[in-house]
């Protein structure tokens, strides 16, 4: 009973993987990247196919099943991680054309083809007695003869090839996922990245699995069906989210290239003097474009550096250290008006003190200086 219900899991993935490929290829407006999609999701089908096929024991119903689902589908399956990453070049790059790299790498496919002729030509016979040797480190793959050895390192090498394949790729999202730990991220460009992640890590999984224990293949294919359900539901809440990735990524390049060629620390250290000596915050007609002049940089290039750098948007920068230079003056200055060091600090009103100081220290400013005089 567990056991079927394993297999039913496992293999419900595959199946709704079709499904997508199916509706994305039927869409009324097709372009390059509804094909590649459509055909990464048709190829990862199959291929889920073959690893829940090879990691149970259904090989041994038939005696030459080895032959047609190990083997046979061997050339198409080295296909897919090409096509997979060629669906996120396109995202990554402003444009798109396919050239010689790309026709290299499709070179596995044709050895892994040859590989597969080479058994029959010489005079190599397949039947039952050579499947199910998984995991590689078990006895039986010990006893296999050196050309099945081979065969089965090409059978796994799949999964590794994909996860090397993809280290370049999320490498380029990364400016996408540093905003969306900032918060400045859609949900397709999350989703995105996530999809990229999920591909490159189960993959290793599955690659592992295949050589220690078949629950991690296990494991590897149910995540992998989970990743699958998960891009469905984003696509139908973005239906071009493809197009919304390639628009976050590109934004996200460019906000970095913003602030390339510029010294960051030197100007981080020039806006503590402005903060901490000169108390620029004080003016409470201070704006963004103020202190980027004051900086001798953009204020696009400033609001950048505040938030990759310090995590902070200009406004809350500017009122931590207004907060902060209040709360000396509160001790310090004890015959003083709470109105009169607001203004003194930077803020136009008591209401507009008092709001953001409770904000940020959790207390008005009177009950502070009650709690230090």
């Amino acid at each position: 009973m567990e056991k079927s219900i394993l297999y039913f899991l496992m293999f419900f993935g595959p199946t709704f993987a079709v499904v997508i490929s199916i509706g994305q290829i039927v869409q009324a407006k097709k372009a390059l990247i509804d094909y590649l999609f459509a055909a990464s999701f048709f190829g990862m089908a199959l291929w889920m196919y073959q690893i829940c096929l090879l990691s149970t024991d259904i090989l041994y119903l038939h005696k030459y099943a080895f032959i047609y689902i190990a083997l046979f589908p061997l050339p198409l399956i080295y296909i897919i991680p090409p096509i997979m990453v060629m669906r996120y070049k396109w995202v990554l790059s402003s444009s798109f054309d396919i050239n010689k790299t790309h026709i290299a790498i499709f070179l596995p496919s044709l050895f892994s083809l040859g590989w597969i002729l080479y058994g029959p030509i010489r005079g190599i016979t397949f039947d039952s007695t050579y499947c199910c040797a998984f995991p590689l480190i078990g006895s039986k793959f010990a006893t296999l003869p050196l050309y099945f050895k081979i065969t089965y390192i090409i059978i796994i090498l799949p999964n590794l090839y994909v996860a090397t394949l993809m280290s370049p790729v999320l490498i380029k999202m990364l400016p996408v996922w540093q905003r969306y730990r900032n918060n400045q991220i859609s949900k397709a460009a999350r989703m995105g990245y996530i999809s990229a992640l999920s591909i490159a890590m189960t993959n290793i999984l599955c690659f592992m699995g295949y050589i220690f224990s078949l629950r991690l293949v296990h494991i590897s294919v149910l995540l992998a069906n989970c990743a699958t359900i998960y891009v469905y539901l984003v696509t139908q809440r973005h239906p071009h989210y493809h197009r919304l990735l390639r628009s976050e990524t590109r934004k996200a390049h460019y906000e970095r290239s913003r602030t390339k060629g510029l010294d960051v620390n030197k100007i981080l250290q020039r806006l503590k003097e402005l903060m901490e000596e000169e108390k620029i915050f004080a003016d409470e007609e201070l704006t963004l474009k103020d202190l980027a002049s004051e900086l001798a940089i953009s204020q696009h290039q400033l609001s950048q550096i505040l938030n990759e750098n310090l995590k902070k948007n200009f406004n809350t920068f500017i009122n931590e250290y207004r907060i902060e230079e209040a709360k000396k003056m509160l001790i310090e200055e004890k015959e003083r008006s709470i109105l009169s060091i607001g203004i003194a600090v930077g803020f136009n009103s008591n209401a507009a003190f008092t709001t953001v100081f409770s904000k940020i220290t959790g207390i008005t400013p009177s009950q502070y200086r009650k709690q230090n005089s």
